[in-house]
């Protein structure tokens, strides 16, 4: 590797190397303000006697003669130069800018964005990737008509030629070149034998400059020839931007999550590292095909984009919810779903026990913060059921959603399927009005489209703010309001106003949101101008309360109760048949809440994939402790008289802790119940995924403490 200091006009100029970029580098993306702080630095130098350093450019032999580089960190600058030389260049062309002999134009051509005598065809000095090429040679021609206008190269060359030609121009021709000239870069150039992806690393390790999708797409392709880069990109990577909206790195996360079966996904921060460590003796063109596989699932489930329109519609009343959390389900069962050629019946019934499942938590106002572990194990757990009835020898009855039923059911608190009791107290008291946006879309559009048959697009108008959730009752009582509920009025507005009983979709004017019931269901004159009222909604939702004619407590009720049936029909208790195999020890997961510890005889527990073989739940507990000890001193130390189990000084109750060590003690005399709960407070702390332990059980009549 050699490294010098040389102005950046130095380095840019000759004809016959080209500075090609590689196609594993992100876009160009700089954007105005970044050239806005470029061209003010330009402006200073005009006038100033010092250089101005304008950062590193590294560069690698791009091919056997050694004339071309390629540019592996630099190519932002690098671009900006020639987007702004090309700007100065077509502006003293037209007479727009001020030059002192025209002449200098062809010379600052040929030298700063040519390389006529390079091997290549195009002979344009850059080569940017193949999505910014057509951009920048259009820009290049400068033909304005002819522009890529969704193009960051194109967009910024536009306000590089208006910032030289408008208002005070604030440089010449000539002066700008002499600026540029004042431009120093560090020049390090690379050899074959320097180790490009440690040094593109050290360069990127703040993780500032480039996405997560920007390294990992650098780590698989940079060690690869010139030629399989081409190759595996346009194959490959190019192809898996498509399916992801050009935004990967999600779809990365939710792959690695699944590859590695990992029982939550990595953090974004750290995602990769996490692919680095993954990828060790993985051969990348493997990788890279499989990736593309998944990617196909990724773009079906975020695209609501299925096999078949039925699915596709079913599958868009779930993206409504906007949340990428149960993509780490579809994904492999989608794949699944192919593979074993499962009947449309089938994956919808699949997606609609989704969709309920998601549905009565969000009613129910469960948290979302568990639901990260459900949906990691939830295909596993199905594939698991079958794989038990194969090596019982059993043929498995029952169809794939009949599994998943079980395995959503059997979960209970944060993980829990709300059931019915508790579902249709929540349909009746929820705050509806104050929920997040997207769970509003996804629950009126559903209300509004329960009935088959006539169909509103509620959720395109509503977040196009085209409709939106209005109070039948208002906000503010007037007179009127007070009058026709009666002396309770208060109570009565604290109980129902934002309760799904009093509120419906509206595309009206605010005009009526204060006034009386009557006007409001039948609308109004003003000044000339009709302000439609209920009675003219386009919604099926608001058109029932057309039926009233006055808004009290008993339309109130009947109306709630009327949406408790709606959303009864749309999302009952779901039941199943399957039962699974059963077996003479059983391995239970610290996350499922379901389990009792009675009558157990425990033989032994698997923490982090290591077995052990402690049998009384006390052994455990402490075994555990000592681990994770081991494994996260800092924050076990800090829990030590932060409450609950862990003791630095236990006074009286000292007969009731063990002593882990000096100024530690840890309360041990509870029920193997609140040994569980112990557990799962200090998996918690310490950040551990609860289905990270396993424990190994057998039924008994008596069980130990």
């Amino acid at each position: 590797m050699k490294g010098h200091e040389i102005p950046l006009s130095k380095y840019i100029e000759g004809n016959k190397m080209q500075l090609i970029i590689p196609v594993y580098q992100r876009n160009y993306d700089w954007k105005k303000e970044n050239c806005d702080q470029l061209f003010n630095d330009l402006k200073k130098l005009v006038h100033s006697e010092r250089n101005h350093f304008f950062g590193s450019i590294v560069t690698g032999v791009a091919d056997s003669i050694g004339n071309n580089r390629l540019v592996i960190d630099g190519q932002q600058r690098i671009t900006t130069i020639s987007i702004l030389l090309l700007a100065a260049i077509h502006a003293s062309e037209k007479g727009e800018m001020e030059i002192s002999d025209i002449y200098k134009i062809d010379e600052a051509t040929e030298i700063f964005l040519m390389a006529k005598y390079c091997v290549s065809e195009r002979k344009y000095k850059l080569v940017p990737i193949e999505r910014d090429m057509e951009a920048y040679d259009k820009v290049f021609a400068g033909d304005p008509t002819k522009f890529v206008t969704d193009s960051k190269i194109t967009n910024n060359y536009i306000h590089f030629y208006e910032l030289l030609t408008k208002g005070n121009r604030p440089f010449t021709f000539d002066e700008l070149l002499n600026a540029i000239e004042k431009l120093q870069i560090i020049s390090i150039e690379l050899e074959s034998s320097d180790d490009a992806q440690l040094i593109f690393e050290s360069l990127n390790s703040t993780g500032l400059a480039l996405t997560e999708a920007d390294k990992i797409r650098n780590y698989l392709l940079m060690s690869l020839s010139r030629e399989e880069q081409q190759e595996y990109f346009k194959k490959y990577w190019q192809k898996i931007e498509l399916s992801t909206g050009n935004e990967p790195t999600m779809f990365l996360r939710d792959y690695l999550t699944i590859i590695q079966q990992l029982q939550r996904p990595p953090r974004i921060n750290l995602l990769y590292f996490e692919w680095k460590k993954y990828m060790e003796e993985r051969d990348r063109k493997v990788e890279l095909a499989k990736m593309l596989d998944y990617a196909k699932f990724y773009y079906q489930a975020t695209n609501a984009q299925l096999s078949t329109e039925k699915l596709s519609k079913k599958m868009r009343q779930i993206c409504n919810i906007q949340t990428d959390v149960f993509n780490v389900f579809f994904i492999p069962f989608l794949k699944y779903a192919e593979d074993k050629e499962l009947s449309e019946s089938e994956i919808y019934n699949v997606i609609d026990l989704i969709e309920n499942f998601m549905a009565r938590r969000i009613v129910c106002n469960i948290p979302g913060n568990a639901l990260t572990q459900v949906f990691c194990a939830l295909h596993k757990d199905v594939l698991k059921s079958y794989e038990e009835y194969k090596d019982a020898g059993i043929d498995c009855p029952y169809r794939y959603a009949e599994i998943l039923t079980y395995h959503i059911m059997r979960r209970d608190g944060n993980y829990q399927l709300p059931r019915d009791t508790q579902f249709i107290e929540a349909i009746k008291t929820r705050d509806a009005y104050h929920m997040p946006k997207p769970f509003q879309v996804f629950l009126f559009e559903r209300l509004e489209n329960a009935i088959s048959g006539e169909y509103n697009d509620v959720a395109n108008q509503m977040n196009k703010k085209n409709a939106s959730i209005e109070h039948i009752m208002p906000q503010t009582l007037n007179d009127e309001w007070r009058q026709m509920l009666g002396s309770k009025y208060e109570a009565l507005k604290e109980k129902y106003l934002h309760t799904f009983a009093n509120l419906t979709l509206t595309g009206i004017n605010s005009e009526l949101s204060n006034n009386s019931f009557i006007t409001k269901r039948d609308g109004k004159m003003k000044s000339g101008t009709k302000y439609p009222g209920y009675k003219d909604s386009i919604y099926r939702l608001t058109r029932g309360v057309t039926e009233c004619n006055q808004w009290t407590e008993a339309e109130l009720i009947k109306r709630g109760q009327e949406i408790v049936d709606i959303f009864m029909s749309l999302y009952p208790q779901p039941k199943t048949e399957f039962k699974p195999i059963p077996k003479p020890i059983d391995e239970i997961s610290l996350e499922d809440e379901t389990f009792n510890p009675a009558n157990r005889l425990l033989r032994g527990f698997t923490l982090f994939g290591q077995t052990y073989t402690e049998t009384t739940w006390k052994s455990m507990l402490l075994r555990i402790v000592n681990i994770l000890s081991d494994k996260y001193p800092d924050i076990v130390e800090s829990l030590y008289d932060a409450g609950s189990y862990f003791w630095k000084t236990p006074g009286d109750n000292e007969q009731y802790c063990t002593k882990i060590s000096n100024g530690k003690y840890l309360w041990t005399s509870m029920d193997n119940k609140n040994k569980l709960r112990c557990l799962r407070y200090l998996f918690e702390k310490c950040d551990i995924a609860e289905s990270e332990l396993t424990i190994q059980l057998e039924v008994q009549k008596e069980q130990e403490e």
